[in-house]
């Protein structure tokens, strides 16, 4: 993907509602993990577990989560809104 459209998807993505960013990321979960633990095949021949593709997306949530701005509420707060 080039540089030029992956800003054009973050643009769409920060159109999103908060509910349809969860629906995105929840479309997009099963997708990482299995990308994830495909490169991880490739690269050590051996399979990944499961609780090894699950701390990879865990580790990649938190380096997006040091990025977020104090001034947009995070994806995280808004499902615990919506859940109360």
């Amino acid at each position: 993907m080039t540089t030029a459209t992956l800003e054009a998807v973050r643009r769409l993505i920060d159109q999103l509602t908060p509910l349809e960013q969860a629906q995105l990321l929840e479309y997009l979960t099963p997708r990482i993990v299995r990308a994830v633990a495909n490169r991880e095949d490739a690269q050590t021949g051996s399979g990944a577990s499961i609780a090894e593709a699950w701390q990879t997306l865990f580790d990649i949530g938190e380096r997006i989560a040091a990025t977020d701005r104090p001034d947009v509420p995070t994806l995280t707060e808004t499902v615990y809104q919506m859940r109360r």
